[in-house]
């Protein structure tokens, strides 16, 4: 039996309500983030073959993550930046930092908005960045706002894929440039199996669906964007879901912990508790991958 790999779990909330159902996980699940993994809440990229090390390494690794999308989508300094799901702006920091960037921020979660402030400003990076509480499917950025519109893991969270880049485009400046890392899923077909491990991977993070690295390259293409590329890194990230990278409690170990932040906080924060062995299943068996994607907005167009 086998079932189609972008299929959306069946109970996923659907516009306004997903909306409200991914700001509630990431304001109840900031400070987990932060005190687990640092300004860099996404995942680690290691060469192929090493393994996690100490807490540096996880800091060298998430920062390494970044600066691979740099290199492979030729983010230029100096660049206008919009960053769509900028989190509490870790990649940000790195953007208006070393490469002297100029960051718009736009998140769903407005406790995150607010951390990646306070975060800009105790770097003194105040100035160059600005974060705020934004869908970015409702923007209200003029056409050709900017040189270069950068999401990190936020794209897993929008349904409506063929619209985002529609609007990607509009808000490009012609020549300007668009750089993905994103959750995927192995292009084609999964066997029922493989499909209950991603549909409960997206019930407990709050994704209506995932799209193959393939699918982006063709509605990128779609939109009318050239210069395309995708570039699948899932052997560099896997590692980010062992137990003592991820360091998330066992669920086992940690169940009093777990029972006490529902009843705090509500049952949608143990989906953070539950991504790490779902996604090392889903490595394992391939039918989760993870990549990068670029592409340009065609500087002369009719």
């Amino acid at each position: 039996m086998k079932a189609n790999a972008s299929s959306a779990y069946p109970s996923a909330p659907a516009g306004p309500g997903l909306n409200a159902a991914v700001e509630r996980y990431y304001d109840t699940t900031l400070d987990l983030y932060e005190d687990l993994w640092g300004q860099h809440v996404h995942h680690g990229f290691w060469d192929i073959g090493e393994r996690p090390g100490n807490d540096d390494d996880r800091h060298t690794a998430t920062d390494r993550l970044v600066r691979e999308l740099v290199d492979f989508a030729g983010i230029p300094a100096g660049a206008r930046v919009l960053d769509v799901g900028c989190g509490i702006g870790g990649p940000a920091m790195h953007l208006a930092g070393p490469l002297g960037c100029t960051v718009e921020g736009v998140t769903l979660s407005a406790a995150q908005a607010a951390r990646a402030n306070e975060k800009a400003a105790e770097l003194g990076l105040g100035e160059r960045t600005n974060f705020r509480q934004c869908d970015f499917m409702a923007n209200d950025y003029p056409d050709a706002s900017f040189d270069v519109v950068w999401a990190v893991e936020s794209l897993m969270h929008i349904a409506d894929r063929e619209a985002f880049f529609a609007e990607v485009r509009r808000v490009l400046k012609p020549g300007g440039l668009v750089a993905i890392a994103t959750w995927s899923v192995r292009d084609g077909e999964l066997t029922a199996e493989e499909t209950r491990v991603v549909d409960q991977i997206l019930r407990h993070q709050v994704m209506p669906s995932f799209s193959s690295l393939e699918e982006h390259e063709r509605l990128a293409a779609a939109a009318g964007f050239a210069d395309i590329a995708i570039v699948d890194w899932s052997a560099n990230v896997a590692n980010s879901w062992e137990p003592g990278f991820a360091q998330v409690k066992e669920l086992d170990n940690g169940r009093s912990m777990m029972r006490d932040l529902a009843r705090d906080r509500g049952v949608d924060v143990l989906g953070f508790f539950y991504a790490g062995p779902l996604m090392l299943k889903g490595f394992e068996t391939g039918a989760v991958t993870y990549g990068a994607v670029r592409a340009t907005r065609p500087a002369a167009e009719d």
